[in-house]
């Protein structure tokens, strides 16, 4: 199967998925997920987390977009990020805000087979978090990043896949907020 097939298939299900939830009575796209609470972090990683907690407590440390991976997301403006590593062999990225966290990516193998680990991640978060309340694609540099994305009044969780990569994004929606909003008003002046 090619990936733009691929891709087809998979947006065509969940939005069929979607569509077929709100048209019987049962939680369309508008219901936030009815599966576990979306989690609030990572592990020992939450939301509010200091430099100082990540480096102490999981032997993150800090980089900068020279260093020689960098960091993934490359729309983030001066960002403070540390990276660490799960026990799986993961590498994990902390973006911090007001010197606090609120975003992570958990980065998978480039490696592995994309298109085949992505439908097996959105198997496995729909599993945990119910249908996705967003499924969108989009065109960073050049490529094409397909987003599937739960999220409650707390966190988002997107998974994206695309541009060889697959990442799964846990962002503190109130502390993003407080962000674009700060970045909006830096703007305007």
């Amino acid at each position: 199967m090619t990936e733009w097939s691929f891709r087809s298939s998979l947006i065509g299900a969940l939005l069929v998925g979607l569509w077929w939830g709100g048209m019987a009575g049962g939680a369309g796209p508008s219901v936030v997920h009815a599966g576990e609470p979306l989690p609030q972090g990572l592990g020992e990683a939450h939301w509010g987390m200091t430099a100082e907690e990540l480096v102490g407590r999981l032997g993150a440390r800090h980089v900068e977009g020279s260093d020689q991976f960098g960091y993934a997301e490359h729309l983030e403006r001066d960002p403070e990020v540390y990276v660490g590593t799960t026990a799986d062999g993961k590498r994990v990225e902390y973006y911090l805000y007001n010197h606090a966290l609120y975003k992570l990516f958990i980065i998978y193998a480039r490696n592995q087979r994309e298109p085949e680990l992505y439908q097996r991640k959105v198997a496995e978060l729909t599993a945990l978090y119910g249908a996705p309340q967003h499924v969108y694609e989009e065109s960073v540099f050049g490529l094409t990043i397909t987003h599937t994305v739960w999220q409650d009044a707390v966190t988002r969780v997107d998974l994206r896949y695309g541009g060889g990569f697959v990442f799964e994004v846990h962002t503190d929606r109130v502390r993003a907020a407080a962000k674009d909003a700060a970045l909006k008003r830096k703007k305007s002046i």
